[in-house]
């Protein structure tokens, strides 16, 4: 009887592992070492708003940008 239990009790455990494993999110890319230092993020901030008032600027490389309309 006990060995019934037992077996049945590691059988759920091991199905619940598997499913949080199964469900659990995809690892992001990795970071950045560095994160943007409080100063450029405003700077970048500023640039963006002045080149695409009103809309979401997409940086594609230094000197090319793309305003894409902000949905809600």
């Amino acid at each position: 009887m006990i060995k019934g239990l037992a077996a049945i009790a590691l059988a759920v455990c091991s199905v619940i592992l598997l499913l949080l494993w199964i469900t659990s999110p995809v690892q992001a890319e990795e970071e950045p070492s560095e994160p943007p230092s409080p100063a450029g993020t405003v700077r970048m901030a500023a640039r963006d708003a002045f080149v695409c008032p009103g809309m979401h600027a997409e940086w594609l490389d230094e000197k090319t940008v793309q305003c894409l309309k902000v949905t809600q």
